[in-house]
């Protein structure tokens, strides 16, 4: 992320912010990312713009489908929010940014087509909000349409607080099929905007992630422990910010972004500390014993772990 030196000497809570963005091996580029930090607070928000959905080719912007279109007028709606000083901690977030989203869509088809014209401009969005103006706790808060995904790590572990928007709950672990996404920001149908607060008093990162990013990994164990391992292999934030790229790339289908921002961290050396016997524990009571479950071919060994596992991670 290319602000982070502002962010590490003009912020005393948040001390690292890292941004990591692919194609994938089938990807089309329709993924945008926006993010903003103060004194007193910021976010990051990721937007998965569904190209499968809208992919019609509109000239008069430069040629990008309307999947691509959405995420990045999410990204610059959400980023035009908070400069207005529009996050406020309250339910009143989430009816904010939708209206706004809605008055931009509707703003931009006027622009790009007329009004008979079915355009979709369908995008996912997962933003979190963060006040660290609190000298002793931060709070944090999730807002999201759609698959992508906001979430805590802590020291014990790494916990999703945002709830996929689907037609149907399927578990991770043992669904073979890539569920249907409802609820996206579109112009065509209403949508809602969901949000979640959470309180913090402890060190700890906050991730948000594209579907193309979390589910390069079988496993939210697997996921975990990319994170985790790549920072235990890093020698610097730059570093680990490549690391962990390139880690995606090696199994990214699609589109990818993922952003982390990390507070209540002394310096690079203090967060690896502070997570390396979490990093000992995930590979011991899960990544090993998943690699010889899938030498035995032993499904059940996995679905043992993950019901172990979800007890924190759905916390």
């Amino acid at each position: 992320m290319d602000n982070y030196n502002d962010v590490k000497m003009g912020i005393r809570k948040l001390n690292l912010a890292i941004a990591i963005t692919g194609t994938g091996k089938s990807g089309r580029g329709e993924d945008s990312y926006s993010y903003r930090f103060n004194e007193n607070g910021g976010f990051i928000g990721v937007f998965d713009g569904y190209g499968e959905l809208d992919s019609s080719i509109y000239d008069n912007i430069a040629g990008k489908s309307g999947g691509y279109i959405a995420g990045n007028l999410a990204a610059e709606s959400t980023l035009r929010m908070f400069d207005n000083g529009n996050f406020t901690f309250s339910e009143m977030d989430s009816i904010k940014l939708g209206s706004d989203l809605k008055k931009y869509i509707e703003k931009l088809k006027k622009t790009i087509g007329s009004s008979e014209e079915r355009m979709l401009l369908p995008t996912t969005a997962s933003i979190i909000a963060c006040d660290y103006s609190n000298q002793d706790k931060i709070f944090l808060e999730y807002l999201w349409a759609g698959n992508s995904r906001g979430y805590l790590l802590e020291k014990t572990g790494l916990c999703q607080i945002t709830e996929d928007d689907l037609v149907e709950q399927v578990d991770p672990i043992l669904s073979k099929e890539k569920p249907r996404v409802i609820n996206l920001i579109n112009g065509e149908t209403d949508f809602k905007i969901n949000i979640k607060t959470v309180k913090t008093h402890n060190p700890s990162l906050i991730v948000t992630a594209t579907d193309g990013a979390f589910s390069s990994f079988s496993t939210p164990m697997e996921f975990e422990y990319a994170l985790l391992f790549t920072l235990n292999r890093a020698k610097n934030i730059a570093q680990w910010e490549s690391l962990l790229k390139r880690l995606i790339s090696e199994f990214a289908e699609e589109d990818f972004t993922l952003l982390i921002a990390g507070f209540g961290f002394e310096d690079f050396k203090d967060l690896k500390h502070y997570f390396f016997d979490r990093t000992k524990a995930v590979f011991a009571e899960y990544i090993e014993p998943i690699s010889k479950a899938r030498e035995n071919n032993s499904i059940t060994e996995i679905d043992e772990m993950w019901n172990k596992y979800k007890q924190e991670y759905f916390r």
